[in-house]
């Protein structure tokens, strides 16, 4: 995968979670990129945070949704 023309060590996470607020991003951003420059030694420069936030019956379980 390449970011900015180069293809040195990224991540791209999608994090979508029920009641996710636009409040806890900058927490859970700042919280995922150390630990994946901490344990996968990905820059956080590197690191790309898609946050979504469906609505509950767009997230199917159990033969349902929420």
């Amino acid at each position: 995968m390449l970011f900015a023309g180069n293809n040195e060590p990224l991540a791209y996470i999608e994090l979508k979670s029920l009641g996710l607020t636009t409040a806890q991003t900058a927490s859970l951003s700042e919280n995922l990129c150390e630990f994946l420059s901490t344990e996968l030694e990905v820059d956080p420069s590197r690191i790309y945070i898609e946050f979504a936030s469906p609505e509950r019956e767009m997230f199917g379980w159990n033969s349902g949704t929420f």
